[in-house]
């Protein structure tokens, strides 16, 4: 990845193909760590606690995870 991700930026996991083209992704970067001796970032991600499923207020983000930056992509504007 040529440009990390930055704390605040909205993301989706690569995992999660339905969401690439919802506005405002399903997490935000809280902590960007790397890049590592093959160049990957890795990314604190807040994200919802039902992995497939969009976020709101019946899958709030207020999971923490690990997300490479192999899988986290930034997500549309909303």
């Amino acid at each position: 990845m040529s440009d990390p991700l930055k704390p605040g930026d909205r993301v989706f996991h690569g995992g999660q193909i339905w969401a690439r083209s919802l506005p405002g992704g399903t997490g935000e970067v809280i902590r960007a760590e790397g890049p590592d001796h093959r160049g990957d970032y890795e990314y604190l991600v807040r994200t919802g606690e039902d992995f497939s499923r969009r976020t709101g207020s019946d899958n709030p983000e207020t999971r923490e995870v690990w997300w490479s930056s192999r899988h986290a992509s930034p997500a549309e504007e909303a």
